[in-house]
């Protein structure tokens, strides 16, 4: 009788495991920081207009559309290359725009951006796609919480360190600091990550081998999955009320009189907590499973709310706000987490990459939609209002956590 092979044996395989996962979400949220923090900050710096300023929220359409190119990852070459090979492009990319950033000519910098803003979504369809394809379902599971704090963390990087290196210093090494840990990302990830088997593609039914009939088969076979009416509705509304609380966060802090050195400590405390937050979220769903765990975590990330209505009301002092974020902050980490774990429980493994391209498409629809009301509205309605309702805006999400099916589209492994 062979001998049974050693208790340590699973937690080990976890931690090289968890390795790979932390160094490539590090890599997919560094890009993301980078066009949507460094250079928001980069553009106030050298007093470019406010509607330059905003103008940085156009780039999000390039993931709100990266489904229409995400079966080309799944159909063309390995998604482990897609991701090194992306790295190294987006450090390349962000070199080039640490060379012309000094010049402040921003014609060539919003041109190069918009290239990043597409490379970086193309990078996300690999980064997920890799994921799914190299895990289980346990594993998706218990790691979501770690994608979502390695993320967390490469904003706290960007959007904390490396602009405060760009302010004491020059936007050519906070820029130029970027691309070089994007560039050194690709070796290391090279090294760490696995080599899962790819799948074969000539063998999805209805298809004929043909890679055209391949492209579109992962359009139909995620927009015609079981009660596909429910599920993207599900997808449309999950973070709507969290999302427009979000949006306005920062004026509500401002008009309350907490001024920017202070917001500036709140926005390095408060991703911690979300860290905290989506790791324990992450634990508890591969323990329990995303059956038991969906609807309490979606209640207790979106009764975050009211604390910001309260906020709006009582107007507390710098002290009393603390708490608030640090709370709201954690419950959006746990809401994160089941997040992840939805939207991957509802991608088939042949189109990995397509699946969750589409689902995190539909997200940022309604992301985009929330984010772009915010602000007209709560001009209109101010701010106790307003917060009102955003919380009301989080109730269909919380209706539709019953009903949503929240078993995975294939069984597991």
């Amino acid at each position: 009788m062979p001998p049974e092979p050693p208790p340590t044996a699973p937690p080990a395989k976890e931690r090289r495991s968890l390795g790979w996962i932390l160094s490539t979400n590090f890599g997919e949220g560094l890009p993301w920081s980078f066009i949507h923090q460094m250079v928001t900050e980069f553009l106030t710096a050298i007093r470019a207009s406010n509607t330059q300023v905003a103008a940085t929220s156009w780039f999000h359409l390039a993931v709100s559309f990266k489904f229409l190119w995400s079966p080309a990852v799944d159909l063309f070459g390995r998604k482990r290359t897609w991701v090194i090979g992306l790295q190294l492009l987006l450090g390349v990319g962000m070199l080039a725009i640490a060379a012309v950033a000094q010049s402040q000519t921003l014609t060539i910098v919003w041109a190069l951006l918009a290239i990043l803003a597409i490379v970086q979504a193309t990078h996300d369809i690999a980064c997920d796609g890799f994921y799914l394809q190299a895990l289980d379902k346990h594993g998706q599971a218990l790691f979501s919480g770690a994608r979502v704090a390695a993320f967390k963390a490469a904003t706290l990087v960007g959007g904390s360190a490396l602009v405060i290196l760009a302010a004491r210093t020059s936007w050519l090494w906070g820029f130029g600091a970027a691309g070089v840990i994007m560039c050194l990302l690709a070796p290391i990830n090279a090294a760490m990550m696995p080599h899962p088997p790819e799948r074969a593609f000539a063998s999805q039914p209805g298809t004929g081998g043909h890679r055209g009939a391949e492209f579109w088969q992962a359009y139909r076979t995620f927009f015609f999955q079981p009660n596909a009416a429910l599920v993207l509705s599900f997808m449309l509304f999950y973070k709507l009320g969290d999302i427009m609380m979000f949006a306005m966060s920062r004026p509500l802090l401002r008009d309350i009189g907490i001024d920017t050195a202070h917001r500036g400590i709140l926005n390095a405390i408060g991703p911690i907590a979300q860290i905290l937050g989506s790791v324990l979220g992450g634990a508890i769903i591969a323990r329990r499973g995303l059956d038991r765990c969906l609807v309490p975590m979606i209640f207790f990330q979106n009764l975050a709310i009211p604390l910001y209505l309260g906020m709006a009301v009582f107007k507390p002092p710098f002290s009393g706000v603390i708490p608030v974020v640090l709370a709201e902050q954690f419950a959006a980490g746990i809401g994160a987490a089941a997040h992840v774990v939805f939207l991957m429980q509802r991608c088939k493994a042949a189109f990995s990459a397509s699946h969750y391209a589409l689902a995190t498409a539909v997200v940022f629809v309604g992301s985009t939609i929330s984010g772009v009301v915010s602000g007209p509205l709560n001009d209109a309605v101010g701010h106790v209002a307003f917060f009102a309702i955003a919380f009301v805006a989080s109730w269909p999400s919380l209706v539709l956590a019953f009903f949503v099916p929240k078993a995975g589209l294939e069984p597991t492994e």
